[in-house]
């Protein structure tokens, strides 16, 4: 039985994340494979890229390959480092003949009091409740210390008749017990437009091992549609103390 109201649980994991993110390494190099796919016209490509990042303004060289372009640009497909429970921004472009470019941008990681006092001698219980979403624990949710805790979240209604057609919003959460970090985040929007990513700790990092993206694009008049989906495995994480490449130096 879990023992904190689900909307304070999400509290606590937010800070837990903003700490992490706050503490992020200075760089960060990686492996990535991503699967793109359109299942309509049954095509699919894989992008393999090596990713020398620094973290404190997404300034990233892209190495195509085995033998392809190198790129001074944004890290490759989002900055591993970046915290999903924060508010931000993602960015893509995708053709079929063309690389795919993809970054998340304004992260403003959200901030929590983390314990409210009640206010007066006579108040046992703090109620908090999140201003945007609806928040339940799911079936599957653990209180045990070993165990995670499913967070299920439903945006209310004058959120979304406001929100613009390319927003999505916080749909699952998981939560490691032991740590109060995200082990996955999922968001969704309108014509099937979905995003999710899940973590890992690596060397005392938290960082993102696994991406996935879909979204339909519509032709005029919304005759035709074309859905993709994106996949992408993130590994090979190394975090040098200082810039792996002098193009990455302050």
């Amino acid at each position: 039985m879990n023992t904190l109201t689900p909307d304070i649980a999400f509290e606590h994991s937010a800070n837990a994340a903003a700490t992490a993110w706050s503490h992020r390494p200075a760089y960060v190099t990686y492996h990535v494979a991503t699967h793109v796919s359109i299942p309509s016209l049954k095509r699919e490509r894989d992008i393999i890229r090596f990713v020398q990042a620094r973290t404190s303004d997404d300034v990233a060289l892209v190495h195509d390959l085995p033998n392809g372009r190198v790129q001074l640009t944004h890290a490759f497909p989002i900055l591993p480092t970046f915290d999903a429970l924060a508010y931000f921004t993602l960015t893509g472009r995708a053709t079929w003949h063309d690389q795919l470019e993809a970054y998340v941008h304004d992260v403003t990681p959200l901030q929590y009091e983390s314990d409210p006092t009640p206010q007066g001698e006579h108040v046992d219980v703090v109620i908090s409740r999140l201003r945007a979403y609806r928040v339940k624990y799911a079936p599957d949710s653990s209180d045990a210390q070993n165990g995670k805790t499913h967070l299920l979240l439903e945006p209310y209604h004058f959120v979304t008749e406001q929100a613009s057609k390319d927003n999505f919003f916080l749909k699952d959460v998981f939560i490691d017990n032991k740590t109060d970090l995200p082990t996955h985040v999922s968001f969704e929007g309108p014509d099937g437009l979905a995003f999710s990513v899940d973590y890992t700790t690596i060397q005392g990092q938290w960082v993102v091992d696994r991406a996935h993206y879909e979204q339909t694009t519509f032709a005029p008049l919304r005759i035709g549609r074309v859905h993709a989906i994106i996949d992408a495995s993130f590994d090979q994480f190394e975090f040098p103390s200082t810039s792996p490449d002098p193009q990455l130096a302050q």
